[in-house]
């Protein structure tokens, strides 16, 4: 009998000691006084925690987050089905294979004037840069697992009269799960820099607000712990999805 594999865990006994050798190389640092702009990490812990206790990471936290789930949930959904027809439809991959490309390459910060002229300063520009940061990465990972579909799988389901909606349900979309599962992860890591970015150039609102603020007033310690915020959620994002994969895979 074919032993179980066990899941290998999302944080594991080495990811743990490489956080620890960092906090203390960090904290070593910090306690030296070589510059200002490196606090120690228990003064950090401790800026973090005053900001958590009197509501400030809270507000901060419940504006970002609305701004990233309402860009990064259209641009995995439509991220998955755009990579999925470019994938199976050459003509269509042909037609726009270029353009995800470019603008896939092409420094998003510099679109910015085009979302303030087209979403204005709103939080709606905030969920237009996430979804853009996001979305081409989830397009061409779900596209390249389509095109990784074995093609003696699809002549042997076209053998038994399998249909073109029948083929994507029962072929390509569990042979390409893996890739949208590895696009989707990357792409809530990069969602979460979508999101600082539009708040800290367009809309000042959440943890890009506080980044500037924190920034321009030299209040070290509370820009660090703001950072750290926004790593702990890039982290959870990844680790979340991550999850979802390793159920998915299991039940595959």
């Amino acid at each position: 009998m074919t032993p179980r594999l066990t899941p290998e865990p999302a944080f594991g006994r080495a990811g743990l000691a490489a956080v620890a050798g960092l906090l203390i190389v960090w904290e070593v640092l910090g306690r030296l006084q070589l510059t200002i702009f490196i606090p120690s990490a228990s003064t950090v812990a401790a800026a973090w925690w005053e900001l958590l206790a009197n509501g400030t990471l809270l507000r901060s936290a419940s504006s970002s987050l609305l701004s990233l789930a309402k860009g990064f949930v259209p641009a995995a959904v439509l991220g998955i089905a755009l990579g999925l027809a470019m994938g199976r439809f050459r003509t269509l991959r042909e037609v726009l294979d270029g353009w995800i490309n470019a603008l896939m390459s092409a420094p998003l910060s510099a679109l910015v004037p085009v979302l303030i002229a087209l979403f204005g300063v709103r939080d709606t520009v905030v969920a237009a840069t996430v979804f853009l940061f996001s979305f081409f990465v989830i397009v061409v990972n779900t596209m390249t697992g389509v095109r990784g579909t074995e093609r003696s799988l699809v002549e042997m389901a076209r053998s038994y009269g399998a249909g073109e909606a029948a083929l994507f349900a029962r072929i390509y979309l569990p042979a390409a799960l893996p890739a949208i599962l590895l696009g989707l992860r990357l792409g809530a890591v990069q969602a979460v820099k979508g999101m600082v970015v539009g708040e800290m150039l367009i809309s000042l609102v959440g943890f890009g607000e506080r980044l500037i603020y924190y920034g321009n007033t030299f209040l070290i310690p509370e820009l660090y712990a703001v950072i750290v915020s926004v790593l702990i959620i890039a982290l959870l994002s990844a680790t979340l999805v991550q999850a979802c994969e390793r159920a998915l895979v299991r039940w595959k």
